[in-house]
């Protein structure tokens, strides 16, 4: 028999609460599983799998078992999308060392705008790889494209999602115990929830698209 009334609010809480903090704990586990710079990009693909069964009103599935399918099925392609977001950071250190350096030449304003530019870019593309990997199936160069392009066109969302990352990683701060048990999970929920919110708008626009070419046909 389901509860109801407010003990069937106060179950539900903690149900929510335990998957969370089961979930954080499983990336930090196959995170450290990884030797850390090996495992922090499968865990985290891992757990927004997880979490997009969720944000689609998947409740029951194994939450152990789906997230270490994912973490052994995308083990080597995050550590590629790793390495390449990885690179892109240095390019990005490298490039803005160089502009302090021309800091008293007449084309600073135009190489730190630039720099501006491409860091706001690469953390659309941060912010945005995981979801689109779990929600798409995609060929590789083409998740670093959508993930860019998509987080551009829903710029509200992306907006959205990063003022409550900020949001999560205060408080953690705050509270460091969080981090062990809510901060990484929570944050992943939150994500992909907004996230998914622009996938569906842009699947909507597309339909719309779609019909209006049927009808000029």
């Amino acid at each position: 028999m389901e509860l109801s009334g407010i003990w069937g609010g106060f179950y539900r809480i903690s149900v929510w609460v335990t998957r969370l903090a089961w979930l954080n704990l499983l990336w930090i586990a196959f995170t450290l599983v990884g030797l850390l710079l090996f495992g922090i990009f499968p865990a985290t693909f891992a757990m927004f799998a997880v979490v997009r069964k969720w944000v689609v009103k998947e409740y029951d599935i194994p939450v152990f078992e789906t997230f270490f399918s994912e973490y052994k099925q995308s083990f080597l392609k995050a550590n590629l999308f790793g390495i390449v977001l990885y690179m892109i950071g240095y390019f990005l250190s490298v490039f803005l060392n160089y502009t302090g350096f021309m800091a008293n030449s007449n084309i600073y304003v135009i190489l730190f705008g630039l720099f501006v530019i491409a860091a706001f870019l690469y953390l659309l593309l941060l912010l945005y790889i995981a979801p689109v990997y779990v929600h798409y199936q995609l060929t590789f160069w083409q998740y670093i494209r959508y993930a860019v392009s998509i987080g551009a066109v829903n710029l509200h969302y992306s907006i959205c999602a990063l003022t409550i990352l900020v949001g999560i990683y205060f408080i953690s701060f705050r509270f460091p115990g969080l981090t062990l048990f809510f901060s990484f999970s929570v944050s992943a929920y939150a994500t992909m929830f907004i996230t998914h919110i622009g996938f569906t708008q842009l699947f909507k626009k597309q339909q719309e698209q779609l019909k209006k070419v049927e009808m000029t046909v």
